[in-house]
């Protein structure tokens, strides 16, 4: 459960390059106030685009975050302050205001941190020139994410073991010339883990790799490699490489060999938290594009019902796909 305890905003102004400080928090009594930083804390805590870190105790920022309970407001300009000088010096990176929210998850006391990105959108003003009233249009250049929008960057962190959820997007620092993490690499200047989204995508890069170094046919390994992920994550709430591994290849051990090398070659956390819900319905699926541009999508619980569908290897190389005892088709026009 969520307890929030206070909140506050910091400004991004884009006429000075410099921060406007708020020396008193949000109004807390307001219901669009509150559901909207329920809503910062969600998209964070239930995205697969969501890294896991932990700070050391020799990380410079332990200092302010140890300070967040004491002295709310003065900590949030502190950092603050870091965070805008590594964006107003490099331009790639959207100019945003910071929110900051001091709240309870199930008891345990928690900052968040949200960089809530500036977009563009048409308002009216009305002005007076020689005493006439005049309706006009204007660009808004400041218009803060909706509680439905997704927003590339932010933080929870638990105060009391300094481990971090975070999701974050890469930029260009021009110091760098590259585009790195910033959030995590600048600010928090840590490293998290990979998450849900990524560790699925190096799975997926792993098995095409075993797949193409065997001459396998590579779209039923896939699919193969789909239920043994929603396996894992539905039975064991995590992704174990070896379950992955036994699914696919069973008593081949070159096969096996390969997809560990792969994997770790490419950064794989295994057995790190997972669950089948946060990655979302595409895991309801397996989807196939055939070369002759026909889609065909298949609920997971019926792929492996041979009353259903068949995929059949011809002589001639080509693979013919079967559906069965169809009682009725309905045009989803």
């Amino acid at each position: 459960m969520i307890y929030i305890k206070e909140a506050i905003l910091h400004i991004f102004d884009l006429n000075s390059n410099e921060p406007i400080f708020s020396f008193a928090g949000l109004d807390l009594t307001e219901k669009f106030t509150f559901d909207y930083l329920h809503a910062m804390i969600e998209k964070v805590e239930g995205s697969d685009n969501m890294k896991t870190g932990t700070l050391s105790e020799d990380n410079p920022l332990v200092q302010p975050f140890n300070a967040i309970q004491d002295d709310f407001i003065e900590t949030t300009k502190t950092l603050t302050e870091k965070f805008f000088s590594i964006t107003k010096l490099n331009p790639e990176i959207p100019p945003a205001d910071l929110l900051f929210v001091y709240f309870t998850l199930d008891e345990v006391p928690c900052l968040g941190l949200f960089k809530l990105n500036y977009s563009d959108s048409i308002t009216h003003y009305i002005s007076y020139e020689e005493e006439t009233l005049t309706n006009q249009l204007i660009v808004n250049r400041s218009i803060l994410p909706n509680a439905r929008q997704a927003i590339q960057e932010g933080m929870v962190l638990q105060l009391s073991n300094l481990e971090y959820h975070v999701i974050e997007k890469k930029h260009l620092i021009t110091e760098l010339a590259e585009k790195i993490f910033y959030f995590t690499e600048l600010f928090l200047e840590d490293k998290p883990q990979p998450s849900l989204k990524e560790n699925i995508s190096m799975i997926k890069k792993a098995v095409q790799k075993t797949s193409k170094a065997f001459n396998d046919e590579e779209f039923q390994v896939l699919a193969d490699t789909k239920d043994a992920l929603i396996h894992s994550m539905t039975e064991e709430n995590v992704i174990d490489n070896k379950v992955i591994a036994e699914t696919l290849y069973g008593n081949n051990q070159e096969k096996k060999e390969k997809f560990f090398e792969e994997i770790e070659e490419l950064g794989y956390v295994d057995k790190a938290p997972a669950e089948v819900a946060v990655v979302g319905p595409k895991y309801t699926k397996q989807k196939f594009r055939l070369d002759n541009g026909i889609e065909i999508s298949i609920p997971i619980e019926l792929y492996r019902d041979p009353e259903v569908i068949e995929f059949i290897n011809n002589p001639d190389g080509t693979t013919s796909v079967i559906i069965k005892n169809i009682e009725k088709i309905k045009n989803l026009f």
